[in-house]
């Protein structure tokens, strides 16, 4: 009797104990996010709130039978990372070179074209609101200072551009482990101009609640949007994760991407257009760049 008093006992605790060791078993996808404001948001109010949180957090939904750890990451600790086993990004333009170590998505949305912020009292430098400016012109001017950040990628004309000006006294090299410049650099006049997407003005505007006293203009060097993907590490971990993922990218979910594109970055027909023609019919377009090819 006693015997059959502890062999009850014992059923519970081992049914507990299968239920911890399955837990246990299920892979874990290490997902790499970034601060990099609207599309990736770290903190604050608008935290998870981002256009490539609401990818990483659509595809771990919805796919049960893996643990999820999103891994904040920057321009360096990327380019190091995605080289591992485990390793998936939601959302991300396919880097030079990648293909040899990494399995990608079909097209799931469009980067908004890359430009240059500055401030608005400085536009008697740059031209007015509105203008597509040349950088080639910008960098030949000596009296105005361009900030870039070394291991980020742009266009072939753009680092022909860099690579021609770099040690110059316009040029500010940042080797930070960051994705995007802090806007105070403007504030405090240690550049006159970066790289950047429009929507990072905005947002903080919104975010602090005052006019925002930034101007961003496009320029001719990076004409194109960026075709962006999801992928995962080239190895049969990151080849089951893809098949699994490919089942999930349907017109509903990309259509449910574009409105949070245009949430923070407006709506714009021609980006509409595009994205609907390169994304979602999948249709080549002279409007997109691919930085892998």
């Amino acid at each position: 009797m006693k015997f059959r008093y502890v062999l009850y006992g014992l059923i519970p605790c081992f049914l507990l104990g299968a239920q911890f060791l399955y837990g246990q078993e299920k892979p874990t996808i290490r997902w790499l996010i970034w601060e990099q404001v609207p599309n990736f948001i770290t903190s604050g109010r608008f935290k998870g709130q981002g256009i490539g949180d609401a990818l990483t957090a659509t595809l771990q939904e919805n796919l049960p039978q893996y643990n999820h750890r999103n891994v904040i990451s920057n321009t360096r600790r990327y380019n190091r990372l995605i080289q591992e086993a485990d390793v998936c990004v939601a959302w991300a333009w396919i880097v030079p070179g990648s293909r040899d170590y990494r399995i990608h998505s079909r097209p799931i949305s469009l980067a908004p074209r890359t430009g240059i912020q500055t401030l608005k009292s400085k536009q008697k430098l740059f031209g007015k609101p509105g203008e597509t400016l040349s950088l080639a012109k910008l960098l030949a001017d000596s009296s105005i200072k361009l900030g870039y950040l070394e291991e980020m990628a742009y266009t072939k004309e753009v680092h022909n551009l860099l690579d021609r000006y770099n040690g110059g006294e316009n040029i500010y090299l940042s080797s930070a482990n960051a994705v995007e410049f802090n806007l105070d650099l403007l504030d405090r006049n240690r550049v006159d101009y970066f790289f950047g997407f429009s929507a990072q003005a905005i947002f903080e505007a919104k975010l602090k609640g005052i006019p925002n006293h930034y101007q961003f203009y496009n320029i001719e060097e990076i004409d194109t949007y960026t075709s962006m993907h999801t992928h995962c590490s080239k190895n049969v971990f990151g080849e089951e994760v893809m098949a699994e993922v490919d089942k999930i990218i349907d017109d509903e979910f990309l259509f449910s991407h574009l409105k949070r594109v245009e949430r923070w970055y407006g709506e714009n027909l021609e980006y509409r257009d595009t994205f609907l023609n390169y994304v979602i019919k999948r249709n080549p377009s002279d409007r997109v760049s691919d930085p892998g090819l």
